[in-house]
């Protein structure tokens, strides 16, 4: 029934969608998707749930144990975005408005996590590997998801993408962002570094003053 929903989803968009549409194309009754699924929504949920562990498993598959951390990071993102530009309506799905309670479905909710701690794994490997371990938190993986998204939702939308003048295709904006996001997060994180050094220098100059 998700493989019937998600071709009908490609194919004719949320608005097509429908359990009897679903049903007539796997072949069932009518009445069948109800043994299953409660409602529209819920086959919804049930074909986003599905897209995020494809996302996942697609990104992956793609990296080897041989990686550096920069090219991890490069890898995960980079799938990130063709995935949205090749299921522009299931990637709309997955993050969009047409699921409205998007917590009461624990499937959901788990395979969405699951796509978002793959980056999250690749961000902290990122600063490891920069010897900036310290200085990683939640907020730099926002903010490479924030860039990575955007580009995803920009050109999932409308395949030439965004009315730039000049015109920039999906490959140069896409490198563009990537090198951004990279330079971003280190220099982000030696900023960090730097600000807390003047702090932890404080209590061991009032150590050195009280033995002196």
């Amino acid at each position: 029934m998700i493989r019937c929903g998600r071709e009908i989803l490609a194919a004719e968009g949320v608005h097509g969608l429908t359990l009897r549409s679903a049903a007539r194309l796997a072949g069932v009754s009518h009445g069948a998707p109800r043994n299953q699924f409660a409602d529209k929504e819920g086959l919804l949920a049930a074909i986003a749930a599905d897209g995020f562990r494809e996302l996942v498993a697609t990104r992956r598959a793609r990296l080897s144990a041989d990686m550096t951390a920069d090219a991890r990071l490069l890898t995960v993102m980079d799938g990130y975005i063709e995935f949205a530009v090749k299921h522009p309506a299931l990637f709309y799905l997955m993050f969009g408005p047409q699921i409205a309670g998007k917590e009461n479905y624990p499937e959901l909710l788990e395979a969405g996590t699951a796509s978002y701690q793959l980056l999250f794994g690749a961000v902290q490997d990122y600063f490891n590997a920069h010897g900036l371990a310290d200085q990683f938190d939640d907020m730099m993986v926002r903010c490479a998801w924030s860039a990575m998204h955007g580009v995803s939702m920009f050109f999932s939308a409308k395949p030439t993408g965004p009315s730039t003048r000049p015109k920039v295709t999906l490959a140069q904006w896409r490198q563009a962002v990537q090198d951004f996001v990279l330079t971003g997060l280190l220099a982000a994180g030696k900023a960090k570094a730097a600000a807390a050094a003047p702090a932890a220098a404080k209590p061991r100059a009032r150590r050195a003053a009280a033995h002196s």
